[in-house]
């Protein structure tokens, strides 16, 4: 080989981790990764409260049953029922709290649609007379799914769409 030329050296590639530093878009799947976990553990923190609250709520309920059950006071029951219905209803419509008759009936069935209120609405009356004549179990599971009813949250999606019909064409 002649000597004349300059004298070349053998190229040495610096040794470079293959997961660290990481390139920029990786930083940025991590981060959206991080605001997705952060976002999923508040959604079902809330969603958990939300539901120990409807159902604190409804320890009332089964409270007024098991006392029915004891003790045979159907009166005691309505008026427990009674004011848990009010009480719901209250924290959907403050207006609601002086409603009677037939406005009251429309309040509870706007605040649970496809739900029938009679049971709930003839409440109100039975817990001021004497011999009260009510089948508790299905009235306590009228109220039940009511309460759970009133008291779901509206989506986003229906919040933004209340009383627009959606027509497909």
């Amino acid at each position: 080989m002649p000597d004349n030329g300059p004298e070349l050296r053998d190229i040495h590639v610096p040794h470079v981790s293959m997961w660290w530093p990481l390139a920029p878009g990786w930083w940025v799947v991590l981060a959206l990764l991080a605001v997705t976990v952060v976002a999923l553990a508040i959604f079902l923190r809330r969603r958990a409260a939300w539901r120990r609250h409807v159902q604190a709520s409804l320890a009332d309920l089964r409270d007024a049953q098991a006392r029915h059950a004891l003790d045979g006071d159907t009166p005691a029951f309505a008026a427990a029922a009674s004011e848990l219905v009010r009480r719901v209803a209250r924290t959907r419509d403050a207006r609601s709290v002086t409603m009677s008759g037939k406005a009251w009936h429309e309040a509870l069935a706007t605040m649970a649609p496809n739900h029938d209120v009679a049971a709930l609405v003839a409440l109100d009356a039975a817990k001021y007379r004497r011999n009260v004549d009510i089948d508790v179990a299905a009235t306590a599971r009228d109220i039940e799914a009511w309460v759970r009813a009133a008291m779901r949250r509206p989506s986003a999606f229906r919040a933004r769409h209340k009383g627009r019909r959606h027509v497909v064409a």
